[in-house]
């Protein structure tokens, strides 16, 4: 079966109608096109050429709204990070007003929609509107990120969860990102297209599971088939699916020359965190999924599903007791909580940071660790592979109990050498405020030298339950 976009009616502007409505919207007025600038790549939001930090706050009180949500910025700088902002519903820049339960931060993904030279921020807030959901572009500029649209889905209804997760892709292959929305409440996801412009038409909602609704959604994308089309992988979990073996696992679509999709096969696994990267340098995309139950107690698995011509070829597990990988497995480490893909080492060929936010530091229990693995021409391998905590010498600051750092991981080039860096977030910290650390990318792999830390003062998020950290974009 396949699901077409409407290519030639997706330039319509946006709506100004409420978000009651379910339609898409446009709250705010998008900048124009700027010409003759090449697109930016996610998370440049000033294009600078250098890669900036998002960390979402969906937890996060806004004045007196708690569980609003917020949004935490750092600009990428030579020696990592520049000017750091918070952006929330508060300010007149972004549509709406913080309201509680609204949880808006919960999801992110970057793209230059409009392509002007300026990467842009999507933000999902799965919670307006009594749980309708709502998606909210900011569009990137030469001075970051500033003026915003907001987005509904079409048909919308309480309860829905429109934006819980978020990603980019090009389903056609002309260079023309689009977002990729889910809708768990419907068990389906959507995309906007934008067709290189600011404004964006949503294409009616592909179902993605057997369930009436699920519990909760993962979509990523990359090409899977190499056939120079986006793909999409979407996974769920669903408590109360009838067949139990099909609560939980993902679906990969796949891009069609007429910007749809064509549902493949599924594929039924635990799924507690989804990313796509071509571990193996063979040009096809391959999906990976984290899994932080401890059968066969190893405290949790990355599972590589192999891309090919035909779809998925094949899988491969990596965890605490392969060869290569530090550490020694223990129940109820987390493994796998949180996935990230980058080119840490320059040498083409995707790297995975993985989040393992409930393992031990010595005595500090649950203080969390990040693991880089290294891809290579087999693909994705414990060779090389290297994990950071707070102990680990040059990271800043001192392993804590509960700091769970790893909740959060991202591989972006920040100071913009080529290279993958690994920040990752430390939630627990500071009562609750959290933190990201950060390490730099090398030839050689990571390296501590240099190494540095934000608390959630640098943002001016102390003190609102912001958990900075327990999500990165990127």
């Amino acid at each position: 079966m396949t699901w077409r976009s409407p290519v030639r009616a997706r330039f319509a502007a946006p709506l100004t109608v409420p978000l009651a409505a379910g339609l898409v919207l446009g709250l705010a007025a998008a900048p124009a096109t700027a010409a003759a600038r090449p697109a930016a790549r996610p998370y440049d939001f000033n294009g600078d050429g250098r890669r900036d930090l998002a960390t979402g706050s969906p937890g996060g009180k806004v004045g007196t709204a708690s569980a609003a949500g917020f949004v935490g910025v750092a600009y990428g700088a030579k020696g990592g990070f520049g000017t750091k902002r918070t952006l929330s519903q508060a300010g007149s820049a972004v549509p709406g007003a913080p309201e509680k339960n609204d949880r808006f931060g919960a999801s992110l993904a970057s793209a230059d929609f409009d392509r002007d030279g300026y990467a842009d921020l999507a933000v999902g807030a799965p919670g307006e509107n009594g749980g309708a959901g709502s998606v909210t572009v900011l569009w990137g500029s030469a001075k970051g990120l500033g003026r915003a649209t907001a987005y509904g889905e079409r048909g919308g209804a309480k309860g829905h969860r429109f934006g819980e997760a978020l990603a980019t892709g090009d389903i056609q292959g002309d260079g023309s990102p689009e977002l990729f929305v889910t809708v768990p409440g419907t068990s389906t996801y959507t995309w906007l297209s934008f067709g290189g412009s600011a404004k964006a038409a949503q294409v009616p909602a592909a179902r993605a599971a057997s369930a009436k609704d699920v519990d909760r959604s993962w979509i990523a994308s990359g090409d899977v088939d190499g056939d120079g089309r986006g793909d999409v992988a979407y996974a769920w979990y669903d408590h109360d699916d009838s067949e139990v073996g099909h609560r939980r696992g993902f679906t990969v679509f796949y891009g069609t020359a007429d910007g749809g999709f064509t549902r493949g096969q599924t594929t039924y696994t635990t799924v507690h965190a989804l990313a796509i990267g071509d571990f193996d340098g063979d040009r096809r995309a391959d999906v990976v999924t984290g899994d932080t139950y401890d059968s066969p107690w190893v405290g949790g698995t990355v599972r590589v599903h192999r891309g090919g011509p035909f779809g998925l070829a094949g899988s491969y597990d990596l965890h605490l007791n392969s060869p290569g990988v530090p550490g020694t497995a223990k129940a109820g480490d987390g493994f796998g909580a949180s996935l990230a893909v980058g080119d840490a080492n320059g040498d083409g060929r995707a790297d995975l940071a993985v989040g393992m936010p409930l393992g031990d530091v010595g005595r500090a229990y649950d203080a969390g660790w990040a693991f880089v693995l290294f891809g290579s021409a087999s693909g994705l391998t414990g060779a090389r592979a290297q994990a950071f905590s707070r102990a680990t010498a040059g990271v800043p600051g001192s392993a804590r109990a509960t700091a769970g750092l790893g909740a959060g991981v991202a591989l972006l080039d920040h100071d913009g050498d080529g290279r993958a860096d690994l920040t990752a977030g430390t939630p627990g910290e500071q009562r609750d405020d959290g933190g990201v650390v950060y390490v730099r990318g090398g030839a050689k792999g990571m390296t501590a030298s240099g190494a540095a830390s934000l608390a959630a003062a640098a943002f001016g998020a102390r003190g609102k339950g912001a958990r900075l950290g327990a999500l990165l974009g990127g």
